[in-house]
C-alpha cells in the first residue's frame, strides 16, 4: 500500500500513518486500525474516533483511568460477543503537534497565532479533513468509500467536532456520536452564538476563532447553530448519539449543560438521540468512561454502517 508507515507507540494493532496534506501544506499523520478478516476483497465501514492528538483514543495510559486499556481492546471485545462486525477504525490528529492548539476541523481563521506550535502548517484543517484524509482512507485501505458507510465519534471537543462535521457534510456519514462534548451555546434561532461563553474565550482557540473572536465563524461551525439551521432531511438521515456526564459533576468531571443544550436543538428539528437517557449516572470526563460509552454505542453505529434499518435503530438503554 502506498502510505509511509512509522514506528508504531501506543498500540502494535493500529498503523501509524504520516502522509503529505496539500491542504495543510505539510505532513500530517493518523492511526488506523484494521481487524484481521478485512482486506481488500472484504472491506469494512469505516467508524472514525476524535478527540485532539491521534495517539489519545489508543494510548491506554492517556490519564490514569484507563488502567491499561484502550478503544481497540473495546471494539474487539463487543466484536468477540458479537455485538458488532468487522469496522476499521480510523483516529485522525485535529491539533498540533504537541496538542496544544485544536485545530477543531475548521479553516482558522488565525494560523499565525498557534505561536510557532509545528503540525497547523495552512490550518485549513476542514479542508484537510474533508478533501485530504477521508479520501486518502478511502484509496488506501480496506473501507467501503461511501457516506452511508462511514460514521464519526468523539470525547469532549472531539465530540464537539464529530457532531459538528456530520451537521455540516451530513451526506458523509451515516452516524454521529458525542461523549461530553464541548458544545458552545446556540442563540437567535441558531444566528448567534453566546457571547460570554468561557469556552470561547479560552486562548488555546486564538488561532482557529481569530482574535477579537469571529462569533459569525464560530456559529458557522458549532454543532448546535448547525443542527438548528441545517437542511431537516438531510440531518435526519443521520443516527444522532449523545451521552455525556450528569449534572452533579459539572462544571469540570461533565458538560451535562452543554450536552441537554445539544439535545435541545436536536428536539427542535425532530431529530433524536439514539440513546434512551444520555446521562451516564457515575460518568466523569475521563477516558474511562470515555470508552464505556463506545462499548454503549458501538452497536448503534454498527448497525446504521450497515444499513441494517431506513430509520434511526431502536434506542439503547439507560447507561448503567
Amino acid at each position: 500500500m502506498p502510505y509511509a508507515s512509522l514506528p508504531v507507540t501506543y498500540d502494535p494493532r493500529a498503523r501509524h500513518v504520516t502522509f503529505f496534506s496539500p491542504a495543510l501544506g505539510i505532513s500530517r499523520s493518523f492511526s488506523i486500525y484494521i481487524p484481521r478478516d478485512v482486506d481488500e476483497r472484504r472491506p469494512a465501514p469505516a467508524l472514525y474516533l476524535l478527540r485532539g492528538h491521534e495517539r489519545e483514543w489508543i494510548n491506554p495510559f492517556e490519564d490514569r483511568s484507563r488502567d491499561g486499556r484502550n478503544v481497540i481492546d473495546v471494539y474487539e471485545e463487543q466484536r468477540t460477543a458479537g455485538r458488532v462486525g468487522p469496522l476499521a477504525l480510523v483516529f485522525p490528529g485535529t491539533s498540533s503537534d504537541d496538542n496544544r492548539i485544536p485545530g477543531m476541523l475548521v479553516n482558522m481563521r488565525a494560523p499565525h497565532l498557534a505561536n510557532g506550535a509545528t503540525g497547523i502548517g495552512s490550518g485549513r484543517f476542514a479542508d484537510f479533513f474533508f478533501h485530504d484524509l477521508i479520501p486518502y482512507v478511502d484509496r488506501h485501505f480496506p473501507v467501503i468509500p461511501e457516506g452511508r458507510a462511514r460514521g464519526i465519534v468523539g470525547f469532549s471537543l472531539g465530540g464537539a467536532m464529530a457532531l459538528s462535521v456530520a451537521a455540516r457534510r451530513p451526506d458523509l456519514f451515516a452516524c454521529a456520536g458525542a461523549y461530553d462534548g464541548t458544545f458552545l451555546y446556540a442563540c437567535d434561532r441558531g444566528r448567534r452564538v453566546r457571547r460570554r461563553d468561557r469556552v470561547i474565550a479560552n486562548p488555546m482557540f486564538d488561532a482557529a476563532y481569530g482574535v477579537p473572536r469571529d462569533l459569525t465563524f464560530i456559529a458557522q461551525h458549532n454543532a448546535a447553530n448547525l443542527i438548528l439551521r441545517g437542511d431537516a432531511a438531510a440531518l435526519a438521515r443521520v443516527v444522532w448519539v449523545v451521552a455525556y456526564g450528569p449534572e452533579s459533576h459539572e462544571p469540570w468531571q461533565s458538560n451535562y449543560y452543554r450536552g441537554e443544550h445539544l439535545l435541545e436543538c436536536l428536539r427542535a428539528r425532530g431529530l433524536a438521540n439514539a440513546l434512551e437517557n444520555p446521562v451516564i449516572p457515575d460518568g466523569d470526563h475521563t477516558w474511562r468512561t470515555a470508552d464505556r460509552f463506545i462499548a454503549l454505542t458501538l452497536p448503534l453505529y454498527d448497525r446504521a454502517l450497515r444499513h441494517e434499518s431506513s430509520k434511526a435503530p431502536d434506542r439503547v438503554e439507560r447507561p448503567r
